[in-house]
């Protein structure tokens, strides 16, 4: 929550010479971080006083005047329209060009309709001195020219942005604030509890009870009569401003002032629209409603709190009064009332009635009741003084509760070992008593929780916290770690490392994780080609569709690709969960697996990009001794369109083209590439860091082999009797493969390029068509090729 706090109020109660910048500075090292620093004037000084001396009708304009106004040094000419009664003779603000406004308007010489204007005449909203569109007039005794800061007895102030997290509602207000800064500045603390006069001169009836005293633990009010209503003083309107609020007349601005001030919710009542003089905390009956003061009606359910008079609700508790019980200029007798309502129940009656206010957000914040006496004795101070109103009865003060002040024990060595520095005794005590805590024993150090960190302060842990940054975080040792730290990938890598790391890689190649339920239907199961008999079958599914424990992720993600198909050009999915294969006399076994769909419609790319990532997968997890060979399952699979993936002679999967009458039963049209992984087995190959060689000082030698072979022989076959031939031999290399009508039947080319080294020696040309030959040799006794 973010707060306008005023300098110039806040150092009404914390002693303090500090310049506004230093002061925030201090202030967010050790508490509330100040966000923002603005200064209240900004904008106003190329604002005068102006004097009307000439007033014309504009030549070009029905609605627009020529003045000609004296501002002391010079007189200046103005457009101006029908923003007010304005005569010559009068004296009112004048922002003269060029200058900026308060709001960031710039006012600057211009032509309007041929005839220049230096100037405007300003408006107290455009002067943010107010939010009424009004002039302010002044009288003769204020020369023309004299600056408007000076004429409105404007206080220079900075005004801070401050943050301050939920759980402290006890710095959500000047005071809170001003502890806050005593503490951190070592400064005084200059506030007091108001002791305002009471005594009653006629008393009047009122009649209060508090049906609910779970949900109102407090409630405080007091009958004020002879008040007078008119506009609050120019200090407080400033004041209210400075902080967002829009004064409205000096009862209502007092409430608002003390909200600002204390932090403490307030309400004011007409007391002569109370029916019966009688106020009562209950529960809202079903089907009441109130007219709020935001002039819309609400209907109030019946576990709503409110507050009532003898007929009908006055104000929903907590949250925001009625408009028919409110103050007005006729008014003459109040009520004013301070109390504390459950927090649960503001914040559910703010949520359904979608009505949220200043004193919501507070008393959300789970407020201390012993607040409401000081807010309401600074109310009354406020009312006698503002509006010259006199107590009329007794001060109210209805509790269901006991007050007992937390006590926190803060054990011997604790501070040193959570903050990892020692801190004297006698700093630590003072740094508490500084915050309001109150030492009542020594040893253990015992401290009493002063009450308005009541729901802040919980433990030990919450008193060392306040300790560390009194003391400054900024000066606790900083010590960069010695020496290497150890890695011990064994202890770091839990059952969810390698799906963690396989997720964020395939999300890199782009594609979307798909999350599908485990419990999957008959006919998907049929239309997949599985066996029903080989799935777990759900005694109490949630539907048909949802009977049987998967075997395999690939008919859900089929389903899926179904499902998107007609949304999406390109759907590439995968997804890494669980299956359950059953396990007789047991718990099935739990496996995991993966399963990654292409779908596009360059169909013919689909088989060879999730080959690719399938080898970057295995890449990035460093699986190495894999392979992928020809496979000869057919079934769900398109015939000679599938390969499996093997590891050490054991297949874990499969990556190929789906069988088109598979795809037609899930109705997808479009020919779909699928990988399925056991992803249990991956996760035993996988390995957490690289095999890395140093490079070769020695050079290499590339020999190229074209060759005529069998149609039927693969890539793969003819590239692994290259590979562990000889030692000699570095790397094989694909350049080309195609079938021409001028070859033998039955035939295609193939063109390799081998890469031959020896990391001992230079590798001369000779020794290696010596190995090539041989190679050649091998390839004609075991393939029958012919080279070309």
């Amino acid at each position: 929550m973010n707060l306008n706090i005023s300098y110039n109020w806040l150092k009404e109660y914390v002693k303090t010479r500090k310049k506004a910048n230093e002061f925030a500075n201090l202030i967010s090292l050790a508490g509330p971080s100040v966000d923002k620093i603005t200064k209240s004037n900004e904008g106003l000084d190329g604002v005068v006083v102006g004097k009307i001396t000439k007033k014309e009708k504009h030549p070009n304009a029905d609605k627009l005047f020529v003045g000609t106004v004296d501002i002391g040094d010079k007189t200046i000419q103005i457009i101006f329209g029908q923003m007010a009664v304005v005569n010559v003779g009068d004296q009112l603000p004048v922002a003269v060009a060029p200058t900026t406004m308060p709001g960031g308007e710039k006012i600057i010489k211009s032509k309007l309709r041929g005839i220049y204007s230096e100037g405007m005449l300003c408006l107290d909203s455009e002067l943010e001195i107010s939010q009424d569109d009004k002039v302010t007039f002044f009288d003769s005794k204020i020369k023309p020219g004299t600056p408007i800061i000076k004429a409105l007895k404007l206080l220079d102030d900075t005004i801070f942005d401050i943050e301050v997290t939920s759980n402290r509602p006890d710095a959500m207000s000047i005071v809170g604030i001003a502890r806050e800064a005593a503490a951190i500045l070592n400064e005084k603390l200059l506030y007091t509890d108001p002791k305002p006069n009471t005594t009653i001169r006629k008393k009047i009836k009122l009649n209060v009870s508090v049906k609910e005293p779970k949900l109102c633990q407090r409630y405080q009010a007091i009958v004020m009569t002879d008040v007078k209503v008119e506009p609050s003083p120019l200090w407080m309107q400033q004041r209210l401003m400075s902080a967002g609020l829009r004064p409205i007349n000096n009862l209502v601005d007092i409430t608002n002032y003390v909200l600002l001030e204390l932090g403490r919710p307030m309400h004011v009542f007409d007391y002569d629209k109370l029916v019966d003089n009688e106020i009562i905390v209950r529960l809202a009956k079903k089907g009441e409603k109130i007219l709020a003061l935001d002039e819309k009606e609400y209907e109030l359910a019946s576990n709503d709190l409110i507050i009532a008079d003898g007929k009908n609700p006055v104000a929903v508790a907590g949250i925001m009064g009625g408009e028919l019980s409110s103050a007005t200029s006729k008014t003459k007798t109040i009520v004013l009332e301070s109390a504390n309502f459950d927090s649960t129940l503001v914040r559910r009656t703010s949520r359904s009635l979608n009505l949220r206010s200043d004193s919501s957000n507070l008393y959300e914040k789970n407020l201390s009741p012993e607040g409401t006496e000081a807010a309401i004795s600074r109310a009354i101070e406020l009312v006698r003084e503002l509006a010259g109103g006199k107590v009329a009865s007794e001060l109210f003060d209805k509790k269901d509760y006991k007050y007992k002040a937390k006590e926190v024990i803060l054990p011997e060595g604790s501070v040193e070992k959570l903050l990892g520095v020692k801190i004297d005794n006698k700093i630590i005590e003072n740094n508490l008593i500084s915050l309001g805590f109150k030492v009542v024993k020594k040893s253990p150090l015992t401290v009493r929780v002063p009450w308005w960190r009541d729901n802040d302060i919980e433990g030990a842990h919450d008193l060392i916290e306040e300790v560390a940054r009194i003391y400054g975080y900024h000066n606790l040792p900083m010590e960069l770690p010695q020496g290497q730290i150890p890695i011990d990938f064994t202890n770091s890598i839990d059952a969810f490392f390698w799906g963690d790391r396989a997720k964020d890689m395939l999300a890199g190649l782009g594609l979307t994780e798909a999350y599908n339920y485990s419990f999957i239907s008959e006919k998907l199961i049929k239309n997949y080609l599985l066996e029903v008999e080989d799935h777990i079958k759900i005694d109490n599914p949630l539907s048909s569709d949802y009977e049987y424990m998967r075997t395999s992720l690939v008919p859900g993600m089929l389903q899926t690709v179904s499902e998107n198909n007609n949304n999406f050009d390109n759907v590439n999915l995968f997804e890494l969960s669980r299956i359950y294969l059953k396990n007789e006399g047991g718990l099935p076994n739990e496996n995991n697996s993966l399963t990654i769909a292409i779908s596009q419609k360059e169909d013919e790319r689909a088989f060879f990009e999730l080959k690719g990532m399938i080898e970057v997968l295995m890449t990035k997890l460093n699986i190495e001794n894999w392979n992928l060979m020809p496979s000869d399952v057919s079934g769900t699979w398109q015939a000679g369109q599938v390969m499996q993936i093997e590891t050490d002679n054991e297949i874990i999967g499969h990556l190929g083209m789906i069988n088109q009458n598979v795809l037609r039963s899930f109705g997808i049209k479009r020919p779909v590439a699928i990988a399925e992984i056991q992803f249990s087995e991956l996760e035993k190959l996988a390995k957490p860091e690289s095999s890395y060689q140093p490079l070769s000082k020695f050079p290499k030698i590339e020999l190229d082999l074209s060759m005529e072979i069998d149609s039927s022989l693969t890539y793969r076959e003819v590239v692994d009797l290259i590979s562990n031939y000889d030692n000699l031999i570095e790397s094989v290399s694909f350049l080309s493969e195609y079938h021409s009508k001028q070859m033998e039947s039955g035939k295609k080319s193939l063109a390799v390029r081998i890469a031959y080294r020896d990391n001992n020696k230079t590798l001369t040309l000779e020794d290696t068509q010596k190995v090539h030959t041989s190679i050649v040799n091998a390839l004609t006794k075991k393939y029958n090729i012919s080279i070309r």
